[in-house]
């Protein structure tokens, strides 16, 4: 017998995807003491963790070297294992036609540098519990199938 995801009480797991290591450390401070944080400072070492140990949440920073944040989620989305991660994005630029670009690519939220840490927190908190109950309607959907 499995346990169900309500039943878990291990932290959810974050990978941090930003190629300025400051950055990195920032948010790993803010979120250490609620979840485990994990970091990868470019898109292609980011989309090697998530196959090899996919996370519950990404926060992935816009403007980076190839491949830039945008592809890096448009990438992770076409993997049907790790189509359903959120991805909130984390950018330096403020304007309306990035956080388009973001919707696009397949980002379910997008936060401004600097981070404000309640913010963040708030907006993770929201992300992992859609993904949690997407989670367990599919497994709903699995046995129902099953019956």
């Amino acid at each position: 017998m499995s346990v169900s995801p309500l039943q878990n009480t291990d932290k959810a797991r974050i990978l941090v995807v930003d190629d300025q290591p400051v950055n990195i450390q920032i948010i790993h401070q803010m979120l250490n003491a609620d979840y485990q944080v994990f970091m990868a400072t470019s898109g292609s070492q980011a989309l090697t963790l998530c196959q090899s140990n996919p996370p519950d949440l990404i926060l992935l920073d816009v403007v980076m070297p190839e491949p830039d944040g945008l592809t890096t989620c448009r990438l992770l989305k076409q993997i049907p294992d790790l189509a359903d991660i959120p991805v909130i994005f984390v950018s330096g630029v403020q304007n309306p036609e990035e956080e388009v670009l973001c919707w696009e690519a397949g980002g379910a939220d997008f936060v401004i540098k600097p981070v404000n840490a309640v913010t963040l927190k708030h907006r993770i908190k929201t992300q992992l519990k859609l993904k949690l109950q997407q989670d367990l309607l599919k497994q709903f959907a699995e046995i129902s199938a099953q019956d």
